[in-house]
């Protein structure tokens, strides 16, 4: 709504006077008529090119471009846009005989079920069960019947869900994991019927209805009694509410779609330390949709090897024949890097960096060594990986103390990674600077470049163009397998162990769900221990694909090199235990046949020095 405040000559101010509703950019139909005729003459155009041509003619390009959908030939849109059906709706994409490609596609099974996951936390009820109060105690006496049973029933289940989060006074665990069915059934909420509850919320609008009440409360001396205003505002109270009923849709799922985690409030713990979270485990019937009605669905992607994992959990019922599958080899010349499995130190200590032994001062003080010697040889940048923000922090206070980070600031500047993403530009331009600013000093003369300390799963590993000299090497310091403490982790893993079960065996369905009713936490070592195969290859993969993505940073053209460093003595096992198969069998081909494993560090510094050599000299 767009209001024109009069004011008069002694600059006081009169009522507003309303000239109109809605969008400005929307009023004219001739000018978004003329949007449409002047993108659809040109070709493809990119979201700066839409905005320059909507601001030229003075309307709407967001609202212009949203209407072409259904003419267009070819539209561009992210993942939430094309998966969730109700995006679909919403833009008027009809993907019957249409052709998908989807992109980046190791993250699509993922990114599928993240979708459909959903949060309440205690903070977020206590803010719900007070507006509900105050709403329903102010209009209790006007309520129609209906109305006030659908409030009540509201209030009811918020009650519930916060009882159970804070009150953990019995000593019983403070992570817990249930199907749907047995989280109904142990709050004794099963006789609701949250399908109708859902429908009223949206049909009736009570929570902006409620969220508009508790916004003119806070005007009212006397209602600041009854509620605290001060927790939120209307659109915190708005957000509240909306994380409550995606929570309540959850619900809907079938039971062995999906689990519900319930992390209690610890003993004298914050209250935003409990909520309960439903983790979509089911990937197969949400892009079930997409393969039903698209004509083809091309999934496209640098790392999607082994690409059994994802046909498991996408398509697992779809027949082989009707998937077909193609690689090849990258466009740079197999001269043009270097990839190395590195077991030892300079010093001839052996690498291993698994968690128990990745801390020990002997070993931070070898990689520490390592480095040394990485950025005396290595020209430009260097990029150097690590399994978690907790283990970089460590070993860069552990370098700090010990004088390292002085000894390789003589050669290269240190950056590191910041949790922040908003810095990580700032970061990354500096680092950028640095290396431009020494590529103009005589080799081997001071600082030769900059050596950027970074995190697997970070911004910098995913998406950050290394090119040329912003990464002549990679280091990944060990292998990044994820926390097997992680519930939500471990109750994917014991999904995607029984699917692979259920088709290993047929249709034996009592083999394939033998996980369904083991929510209880076990440690996730020996959750692993149990798994014959699908939920061991997917944990497994997730290590691997999370070093390709990282190595992967560095070659980003046809004439680019750079060195790729596996420091860990495990990636040279043909099979790290009896659960676990070779981490460099997950590696991509055109890394893989030119991988070698280095005996001694020795062996790694002269076919470093010969690797930049060579490629130094080509013009």
């Amino acid at each position: 709504m767009i209001v024109n405040m009069q004011v008069e000559d002694d600059k006081r101010k009169v009522h507003p006077a309303k000239s109109s509703c809605g969008c400005p950019m929307l009023r004219s139909r001739s000018l978004q008529k003329e949007f449409r005729s002047e993108v659809s003459n040109q070709g493809a155009l990119d979201i700066e090119d839409l905005a320059h041509i909507g601001k030229k003619i003075g309307t709407c390009p967001y609202y212009g471009s949203r209407d072409m959908v259904r003419s267009a030939d070819l539209v561009v849109l992210p993942y939430q846009s094309l998966l969730l059906k109700s995006a679909r709706e919403s833009l008027g994409l009809n993907l019957k005989n249409s052709v998908v490609i989807i992109d980046e596609a190791h993250n699509l099974a993922d990114s599928l079920t993240n979708m459909y996951n959903s949060k309440i936390t205690s903070s977020q009820l206590k803010v719900v069960l007070s507006l509900l109060d105050a709403y329903l105690d102010r209009f209790h006496n006007v309520l129609g019947a209906g109305n006030r049973r659908y409030i009540q029933t509201l209030t009811v289940l918020t009650r519930s869900f916060l009882r159970v989060l804070i009150n953990n006074q019995d000593g019983s665990s403070t992570l817990s994991s249930m199907t749907i069915n047995q989280f109904l059934f142990s709050l004794d909420i099963d006789n609701i019927n949250i399908l109708k509850l859902c429908q009223y919320v949206k049909e009736s609008n009570i929570i902006h209805k409620v969220s508009g009440y508790a916004n003119k409360l806070s005007g009212i001396q006397n209602g600041v009694n009854q509620i605290d205003l001060q927790l939120y505002d209307e659109g915190n109270s708005v957000a509240c509410f909306q994380a409550l009923l995606d929570f309540l849709h959850s619900l809907l799922s079938s039971n062995d779609e999906g689990r519900v985690i319930v992390a209690k409030q610890k003993l004298n713990g914050k209250p935003d330390e409990a909520y309960f979270k439903f983790v979509m485990l089911c990937a197969e019937k949400i892009f079930s949709v997409v393969t039903r009605d698209a004509y083809a669905v091309i999934l496209a992607g640098g790392t999607l090897q082994p690409i059994e994992e994802t046909r498991l959990r996408l398509c697992p019922s779809l027949p082989p024949s009707d998937i077909k599958f193609f690689t090849c080899n990258h466009i740079v010349p197999p001269e043009s890097i270097l990839p190395v499995v590195v077991t030892r130190g300079p010093s001839g200590m052996t690498f291993d960096f698994s968690y128990n032994s990745r801390s020990s001062p002997s070993m931070i003080e070898e990689l520490g060594r390592f480095t040394c010697n990485i950025v005396t040889l290595v020209p430009e940048g260097v990029v150097m990986f690590f399994s978690s923000y907790d283990y970089e922090r460590h070993v860069y206070d552990a370098w700090m103390s010990a004088g390292t980070i002085s000894k390789i600031s003589k050669k290269k500047h240190v950056f590191r990674e910041p949790r922040n993403n908003a810095d990580v530009e700032v970061v990354l331009t500096k680092y950028k600077e640095t290396i431009q600013s020494c590529s103009k000093h005589p080799q081997g003369i001071g600082v030769n470049g900059a050596l950027l300390l970074a995190v697997v799963g970070g911004k910098i590993s995913e998406g950050i163009n290394f090119s040329d000299g912003m990464g002549r090497c990679v280091i990944m310091v060990g292998l990044p397998y994820p926390s097997p403490s992680d519930v939500e982790l471990i109750e994917t893993i014991k999904h995607i162990e029984s699917i692979s079960n259920s088709f290993l065996v047929g249709d034996d369905k009592s083999s394939g769900r033998k996980y369904d009713d083991e929510c209880g936490l076990q440690p996730g070592y020996d959750v692993l221990r149990k798994c014959t195969k699908g939920g061991r290859e997917y944990y497994e993969n997730l290590c691997m694909k999370a070093v390709n993505q990282s190595i992967g940073r560095a070659i980003r053209h046809i004439n680019d090199y750079a060195a790729m460093l596996l420091v860990d003595s495990r990636y040279a096992q043909t099979s790290l235990s009896k659960c676990f198969s070779c981490p460099t069998d997950k590696l991509p081909q055109w890394i893989k046949a030119r991988l070698s494993c280095t005996e001694n560090y020795g062996e790694l510094h002269r076919l470093l020095y010969q690797f930049f050599k060579l490629n130094k000299q080509k013009p």
